[in-house]
């Protein structure tokens, strides 16, 4: 004798198909939160490693190279400069010789800053410099935050398509459980047809219920939706957090290297400023010696190699100005890298500001998901106690579940707004 045939009913199977969907959407949206945190990590990685390449380039560039090189462009300057003296008196002689057996002596020490770099009346090309180093890097400075950030939004964006379906499969969940087909669609089975099974209640039916029982249902229905929904509103706010957690990481990283950065040229700047006024001092006081020279011979060579100090003293701030000036888009330096250099410390307290606001987004985000987390355990509470006031049979009972549901609602409505 073969076995009765069976078939569940088409409402039950709209039911099923539209549970698996949710499922699915919601483990493939967790999946792609996961992804889009993995991103983020991966960005802030290479911001961190990246942003310790341009700093210590620069640092060997600006901080040790340069200014040994400013030093000897500056004592060559003065060497050009005392070249028509150096034949008439001592003094002249004795300046000219120091300066040009100092300019000699230091220009092996400016490390890769070689006369190749230099540029006559000029001093060395510190940008071009700092290009060549930063190529000589290729796999630091070929890192790309910016783009392993895109790839996370990306994974972000997929995610809450598919939130959206699982949304969208909870609310047809609903509406199949609580609609009947209306009679005319109904078509009695053939004698011969397999039985239609119609009381498997994977979720609450209010469209089946008796109509003593009907709110009960529909509330427990209710109850069930949000354990549905919540953990997508949970995985929705906990890949802001990573992104903004990583935006915030990103962005300190940033301001450290860019004060790092722009603080190790403004410091050579500085130093070369600091050295024209040196220069200064001394021809003036060289023209009050001169004064006080009692010899008129000396009194006339002091004031002749002071009038030279004097002019280079200028010849010296312009070699500063030239050495330390912020590269510009045909020296080929990182543009990230010029940016930094180009930083002007007034700014500063905005790019703070802006990493400030991410810290505050990453909190505020963290909260969302504590507070959902909080509304799912009174929905799994308000469940219990639903599925015991139908089993018990008693309305009053209804009001402990309708209890629990209300304040699962009502911190749901203060993690949404």
């Amino acid at each position: 004798m073969s076995a009765e045939r069976k078939r569940f009913s088409l409402r039950i199977r709209i039911q099923i198909a539209l549970i698996t969907a949710a499922t699915a959407a919601t483990l493939a949206a967790t999946w792609q939160f996961s992804q889009a945190g993995g991103s983020y990590q991966g960005a802030v990685r290479q911001e961190i490693k990246r942003q310790a390449g341009v700093q210590e380039d620069v640092r060997q560039v600006y901080g040790v190279d340069a200014p040994q090189a400013f030093h000897v462009a500056a004592a060559q300057a003065e060497a050009d400069a005392l070249v028509p003296l150096k034949n008439d008196g001592q003094v002249a002689a004795a300046e000219y010789t120091i300066a040009s057996q100092t300019a000699f002596v230091l220009r092996n020490s400016t490390g890769g800053l070689t006369e190749a770099y230099f540029r006559a009346g000029l001093g060395y090309d510190i940008p071009r410099r700092l290009a060549d180093v930063q190529a000589a890097s290729p796999g630091v400075y070929a890192l790309d935050p910016e783009e392993q950030l895109r790839s996370g939004d990306r994974w972000a964006a997929w995610a809450l398509g598919s939130v959206a379906v699982a949304g969208l499969a909870v609310l047809a969940v609903l509406i199949t459980a609580n609609v009947l087909r209306p009679v005319a669609w109904r078509h009695p089975p053939a004698p011969s047809a397999p039985r239609v099974l119609r009381k498997l209640e994977l979720i609450p039916q209010p469209a089946t219920a008796p109509p003593g029982t009907r709110l009960a249902v529909q509330l427990h229905l209710l109850v069930i939706a949000l354990l549905l929904l919540l953990p997508l509103g949970q995985a929705y706010a906990a890949g802001v957090e990573q992104r903004a957690q990583a935006e915030a990481a990103r962005r300190a990283v940033q301001v450290r290297t860019d004060i790092a950065v722009s603080g190790q040229r403004h410091a050579f700047l500085a130093l070369g400023l600091q050295a024209s006024l040196r220069t200064h001092v001394r021809a003036i006081s060289r023209e009050l010696a001169a004064v006080d020279a009692a010899d008129p011979g000396v009194a006339r060579q002091e004031s002749q190699v002071a009038a030279v100090e004097s002019a280079v003293a200028n010849t010296v701030r312009d070699l500063a100005v030239y050495m330390a000036r912020p590269p510009a888009p045909a020296d080929a330096v990182d543009p990230a890298t010029a940016s930094a250099l180009r930083s002007d410390p007034a700014n500063q307290p905005k790019l703070v500001a802006d990493q400030n606001h991410q810290v505050d987004l990453a909190q505020r985000s963290g909260n969302r998901a504590l507070l959902l987390a909080v509304a799912t355990a009174f929905a799994v509470v308000a469940e219990v106690l639903a599925a015991s006031a139908l089993v018990a049979e008693r309305r009053k009972w209804v009001l402990w579940p309708a209890a629990a549901l209300g304040v699962s609602l009502l911190v749901t409505g203060v993690a949404v707004l």
